[in-house]
Formats: C-alpha cells, sequence, structure tokens
C-alpha cells in the first residue's frame, strides 16, 4: 500500500489551491486538484506544505513501523548525520579539533612550570636561569606546533556536515551501517532536486565502503520536476512517490487528450517504465527485506 499518511497531509492554502502545487502554475494546480481527487481528501481540508523535522519523523515512524512487521533490524531514524554511520565516520573527523595545546595540556603544563620553579630557589641563579631558558624553550617549540597545525587546517579547510532526511541502518558492535539514506520533498523547485542530487554526489564521493541506497521521497506531481530529480546520471538511484496509484490517475485525468500536456503524460510514463520513479510501497518492501 502507499503511504497511508500521505492522505492526512495534503489540504488547501488559503489561496485555494492544493499544498502539492505551484499556484502560479497553472497545469500544476491542475494536477493537484486530480491528485487530491484520487486522494480523496476533503475539500474542506487546510494545510502548509509539510517540511522539516514533523515531516521527517512522519516518514521514519511509518517505514519503521512496517518494516518492523516484516522482521527487519533495520533502526529508522529522522534528521541524522552521515558521520554517524560506518562508512562515513571519518567525514568532518577534523571538526572541533583545535590547532593550539587543549585546556588539559595547559593545566599540566602550569602545573609544571609552578612545581620547577618551586623546586629551584630564586637563590640558585645559576639553576634558575637554565630552568627558565628550558622552560622557554619547551613553551616555544608547543606554540611553533600549534602554529604549524594552524597552517595545515586552514590549507584543508572545514569540511561542511551532511544531514539526512530519513535513515534506516543496520545495528552492529560499532558504528552502525547505513543501508538506506532518503531526501524528503514534499514537492519540488529546482534548487529542491538539485539539492537532492547534489547529496547523492558528495555521499558517493565520501563513502568509505559501500554505497548505500539514496532516494528522494515526495509528493510532487508534475512529471518535468520529478523527471528533474529521477532523470538524472545517477546521483539518486530513484524517486519514491507517496501515492504512485493516485499519481497515475491523476496525470492520465490532467493531460487527457490535451496537446500541450502529451510531452508531461510521456515523460511520466517514461519514469515510470524506466523505474526512476517507484511508489513508495516498494521502499518499504526494500527495507523490509534487508538483513544482517
Amino acid at each position: 500500500m502507499p503511504a497511508a499518511f500521505a492522505k492526512d497531509l495534503c489540504g488547501f492554502r488559503a489561496h485555494g489551491k492544493p499544498n502539492t502545487s505551484d499556484a502560479s502554475d497553472q497545469f500544476s494546480v491542475d494536477l493537484g486538484q486530480a491528485l487530491f481527487e484520487a486522494l480523496g481528501v476533503d475539500p474542506a481540508a487546510t494545510g502548509l506544505e509539510p517540511t522539516g523535522a514533523p515531516f521527517s519523523q512522519r516518514v521514519a515512524d511509518d517505514l519503521q513501523q512496517r518494516i518492523r512487521r516484516a522482521g527487519s533490524p533495520l533502526l529508522v531514524v529522522p534528521e541524522k548525520p552521515l558521520n554517524a554511520f560506518d562508512q562515513y565516520s571519518h567525514v568532518a573527523a577534523l571538526k572541533g579539533v583545535s590547532a593550539g595545546p587543549s585546556k588539559q595540556y595547559q593545566a599540566a603544563w602550569n602545573r609544571l612550570v609552578s612545581f620547577t620553579r618551586k623546586a629551584v630557589p630564586e637563590s640558585d641563579k645559576a639553576r634558575r636561569t637554565k630552568l627558565e631558558e628550558h622552560l622557554a624553550r619547551v613553551s616555544d617549540a608547543a606554540q611553533a606546533d600549534a602554529n604549524s597545525r594552524r597552517v595545515l587546517f586552514e590549507q584543508v579547510g572545514e569540511e561542511s556536515l551532511l544531514k539526512l532526511d530519513v535513515t534506516a541502518a543496520m545495528p552492529g558492535s560499532g558504528a552502525p551501517t547505513l543501508e538506506v539514506g532518503l531526501s524528503l520533498k514534499w514537492s519540488l523547485r529546482t534548487d529542491r532536486a538539485q539539492d537532492c542530487r547534489s547529496q547523492g554526489a558528495k555521499m558517493s564521493a565520501l563513502r568509505r565502503g559501500r554505497m548505500p541506497h539514496f532516494a528522494a521521497v515526495t509528493m510532487e506531481p508534475r512529471p518535468y520536476m520529478l523527471n528533474l530529480l529521477g532523470g538524472g546520471s545517477g546521483e539518486v538511484d530513484c524517486v519514491y512517490h507517496l501515492d504512485l496509484p493516485a499519481l497515475t490517475e491523476a496525470v492520465e485525468a490532467a493531460c487527457g487528450d490535451r496537446p500541450p500536456r502529451q510531452a508531461a503524460l510521456q515523460t511520466f510514463r517514461r519514469l515510470v517504465a524506466q523505474r526512476r520513479l517507484r511508489d513508495y510501497d516498494e521502499l518499504v518492501t526494500y527495507m523490509g527485506s534487508l538483513r544482517q
């Protein structure tokens, strides 16, 4: 079955347009209306576009419940940083590392200086001078090392840490292995599609080990926007629609025999035939089949 919660998130904005649609795009509005009809959305239902942590939590909870019934040991959680998983534990390893001496080192050094100065009386000027010279050399050497590290850190630069909307990982004795990473987009804009694809490319480049299944989950109804995301060169494995049967019915109804919309209809059919666009239920089935 498609995502049972999808209908609950559907509603009409204040201007009366579906919250899956671009209000300035009549085709998008028509598709949204047709999709809501196929889903059986109450015409009086209101709502904004689901985004952020609440949307991620809803998807994660649904996936976890459904794959648990299938016996899968996967742990599904929302909003998880990439380096929490085995293949990416090295990512941003330098984050938080300081070029200068640590607080613990500085405290130990201060205690050593205090102790040694007390051990040599001020009246013993020769030994006292030698002591201060040795302390100065050690202090200068530590500062030189810190300066060298600072230059190195500046050359390496700071690496951004990717956070995934929903992750499914296989627990183990150490860091869990990431099996599935999902980018959630209720609807799509050009920048949102590129964001998903850049995430996939970055995950592929940074991994040390097997690449997880990386896909987008959306409620977007427009075929050309779905093609922008799923019709690329592999940064995203595929796009899962929260209710593909309802979308199929909506696209057929909105395009019909209207010549200007036949290209969109053909694009949609091609995406489905090439399995670039799949139903959410396939994601549940795949995740439910994963075992240790």
